[in-house]
């Protein structure tokens, strides 16, 4: 069964990016600003964080979003 790296960028925190363990780090980046937190079996992992893995070969999403950011129907997030 596949591992997955979470790691937290090192300058931004709230940045969070998963990658599957034995996989090259994504280009656009480097290993070096990421700084890893767990690594997890692929049963521990969200199947949506695992299709973008696979899809994308990383999932990047970002902690301490506000209510406000969520798009509203048929529409834009509010500032």
């Amino acid at each position: 069964m596949s591992a997955y790296k979470f790691l937290v960028h090192v300058r931004h925190p709230a940045y969070r990016l998963v990658v599957k363990a034995d996989a090259p780090f994504p280009s656009g980046t480097s290993e070096s600003e990421w700084t890893l937190t767990r690594t997890r079996e692929a049963g521990d992992v969200n199947a949506e964080v695992r299709d973008a893995v696979e899809r994308d070969g990383y999932s990047l999403f970002r902690i301490g979003l506000s209510l406000s950011e969520i798009p509203e129907p048929g529409g834009t997030a509010t500032p």
